[in-house]
């Protein structure tokens, strides 16, 4: 089979979004040969082996893993050097696919320090890579205003790419100055760019993450059928009105899938637009998601238990049971700010549906079952040694 010269260049590829990204293109999405080349950079510690991705074949992307490049520190300069140093080929990327993310629970800091990082990744790319065509990189609902108060959110259900936040109102995340600096970045230079927005993303990382509720929930479930046996009731952690509200479920998978279908079509996806993605277009809610999830770890999901506050939270859980885990041998997968995770069940409780309708006006018609994407992430959980085997 023909090859092209497409390079493909993921920063943040052991993310949750990433992760997904590097698992498509070594999927060979959307055809084998499209690219032959596939460069995972990583700021932590990764070994091949540890990423879990496809394994090498003839037939697949040569992948190269990078790990140890700091982001946050040095000049363009010395980042660029860096990136030479460390990435074969750096000259011949084409497409790049920037899922770095830093959190930072003060807010002004983490603007700050992200568009750092972009700054350098751009300023390098800008120097070293003249045949780059394309770069995209993925951003949240909090660009509908969803973290507002409610008397504050500007916007109503579906949210719609035209549905732009105030400047007053935007500096509550990075994606306005990721939007002002690509449009700098890109300007009389050979490429163009994207942003992709999905809601909460449904996906594995290898090697422990922020904010991810699969593995959060993988984790607490697992403990919860050790504990309490096959067959137990788990009230679902929120309110009534949490588990009633409309949104759309995003896989890693799909969300990986859009990214490389924009990417590879710059006269129809460029010019920085914005694209909203989910693996459905039909919304869902917990009350049909949460039973869904249970059941897979063989347990009974239920509705909220007094609006929440009967029985304890999945980060409570495990705290209150973290001798007993230990003592029978359970770990689960590592996740960074558990306790805000605990309270998605509670400030979630307002639709946050996304419309798919510019996707699909750009040729992107993929739609998949969204509990796909959460059996997919448990069992790759699973195969990774993070959460308990199924004995069921």
């Amino acid at each position: 089979m023909s090859q092209s010269a497409n390079h493909a260049l993921v920063f943040g590829a052991s993310g949750v979004a990433g992760w997904g990204l590097v698992n498509e293109l070594l999927k060979n999405y959307p055809k084998e040969g499209t690219f032959p080349k596939v460069t995972a950079v990583v700021n932590r510690p990764l070994k091949v082996e540890d990423a879990y991705w496809p394994p090498p074949s003839p037939s697949r992307p040569d992948l190269q893993l990078v790990s140890g490049v700091d982001f946050l520190n040095g000049t363009i300069e010395e980042f660029a050097l860096s990136l030479k140093e460390k990435v074969k080929d750096i000259e011949s990327v084409t497409h790049a696919y920037y899922f770095a993310y830093k959190q930072d629970d003060d807010q002004a800091t983490e603007v700050a320090a992200n568009l750092s990082m972009l700054s350098r990744v751009t300023g390098a790319l800008n120097i070293l890579s003249p045949n780059l065509k394309f770069l995209v990189f993925p951003s949240g609902t909090k660009g509908y205003g969803i973290q507002l108060p409610a008397s504050q959110r500007p916007f109503t259900a579906p949210f719609a790419e035209s549905m732009r936040l105030p400047p007053s109102l935007s500096t509550e995340n990075w994606y306005a100055s990721f939007q002002a600096h690509l449009t700098a970045a890109s300007a009389n230079r050979s490429w163009t760019w994207c942003e992709v927005r999905p809601d909460a993303i449904i996906g594995f990382v290898p090697n422990g993450s922020t904010f991810n509720l699969a593995a959060h929930w993988a984790t607490y479930l697992s403990a919860y059928l050790l504990l309490e046996g096959k067959g137990a009731e788990v009230p679902y952690p929120g309110t009534t009105k949490g588990s009633e509200s409309k949104f759309n479920d995003a896989g890693s998978s799909i969300i990986g899938r859009l990214s490389i279908y924009t990417s590879l079509h710059p006269e129809k996806c460029g010019g920085g637009q914005l694209f909203n993605i989910a693996d459905r277009e039909r919304p869902s809610n917990m009350a049909e998601r949460w039973p869904m999830i249970c059941d897979y770890f063989g347990l009974v999901g239920a509705p909220p238990l007094h609006e929440g506050k009967g029985a304890l939270l999945p980060g409570e859980y495990l705290q209150a049971h973290k001798e007993e885990l230990e003592e029978r041998g359970f770990k689960g997968v590592s996740v960074w700010k558990g306790d805000f995770l605990d309270t998605y069940g509670f400030y979630c409780d307002f639709d946050r549906q996304l419309s798919l309708a510019r996707i699909r006006e750009v040729g992107f018609l993929e739609e998949r079952d969204p509990h796909e994407s959460w059996v997919e992430t448990f069992e790759a959980f699973r195969r990774a040694g993070m959460i308990p085997r199924r004995t069921y």
